[in-house]
């Protein structure tokens, strides 16, 4: 019986992984839009996809609705640990040629890293038994910078 239970569990945390893994690769997508404020838009989309798909592999089921307000809270949440950089870089691709390739690399890699960590935060928080509703953004705040960090860094060392 407990083999059965670690072969669910193996089977929930690879879809998992494959769930955030798209969602990075399509966050990176959504930040290389060329147009400011869409490249959010399509960011958020994109992680409230991610945190519904999740949801569901958990067997916690969500409204794509109560997603995007979770989303807009963990994109708060980030702001200080280097979101901000996500406004400046939609707001660099107002400026013709330059400003645009400047913005869309910052943004691809601002919205790969913030939904990677997102994707992490609700892995963990999932598997310790939560849901949607008994998520706290307060509560995760110094895990979600941490692994925002990771991500970055990840990203730092791969160019260098």
């Amino acid at each position: 019986m407990a083999g059965t239970a670690e072969v669910v569990k193996s089977e929930v945390h690879k879809r998992a992984a494959e769930i955030i893994s798209s969602s990075i690769r399509w966050s990176a997508a959504a930040g290389a839009v060329p147009l400011p404020v869409l490249d959010l838009v399509a960011l958020g989309t994109v992680q409230a996809k991610m945190i519904s798909d999740l949801s569901q592999a958990y067997g916690r089921p969500v409204s794509a609705e109560a997603a995007r307000g979770v989303v807009s809270v963990l994109l708060g949440t980030l702001l200080p640990a280097g979101v901000t950089g996500a406004f400046l870089g939609s707001g660099f691709k107002l400026v013709p040629v330059m400003g645009t390739v400047l913005g869309m690399v910052s943004m691809a890699a601002l919205g790969a890293a913030a939904s990677y960590a997102i994707g992490k935060v609700f892995v963990r928080h999932f598997e310790k038994g939560g849901s949607l509703e008994s998520f706290s953004a307060e509560a995760v705040k110094d895990e979600l910078e941490a692994e925002f960090t990771r991500a970055k860094d990840k990203q730092s060392a791969a160019v260098a």
